[in-house]
């Protein structure tokens, strides 16, 4: 089985952190790339063949790149993190979103890992 492709958006430095050090001992998850503006992150999101995206959310909602890289690519989830790290909303071209709670970053790497085996 492949690893979990994972693709950053532009995300508050301090979470950025955390879910690096937390995605970088594992073996079934990786981040393929970071794109700060939305504009590269819709194009790196094909180019890196990615399985998850991870923005910040804005406030509780997600942001709007979110319908933007689902209506391109609709194989795609979407994680988005609020700043503090402790809540995430997770979309995917099935018509639903779903609130996480979390506690830490390791948290968010098992919802990423989830999301990226849906497909297989």
């Amino acid at each position: 089985m492949r690893p979990v492709r994972v693709l950053f958006g532009a995300l508050p430095t301090a979470l950025h952190t955390a879910l690096s050090e937390a995605i970088g001992s594992q073996r079934d998850i990786e981040v393929v790339g970071v794109a700060s503006r939305p504009t590269l992150l819709l194009l790196e999101a094909e180019t890196l063949r990615a399985d998850v995206v991870v923005v910040a959310a804005v406030g509780h909602v997600l942001p709007g790149i979110a319908s933007h890289l689902l209506d391109q690519y609709p194989h795609l989830r979407v994680m988005a993190v609020t700043s503090d790290g402790r809540q995430a909303l997770v979309s995917e071209m099935r018509p639903h979103v779903e609130h996480i709670a979390v506690s830490s970053a390791a948290d968010l790497v098992r919802a990423m890992r989830a999301l990226g085996e849906l497909d297989d």
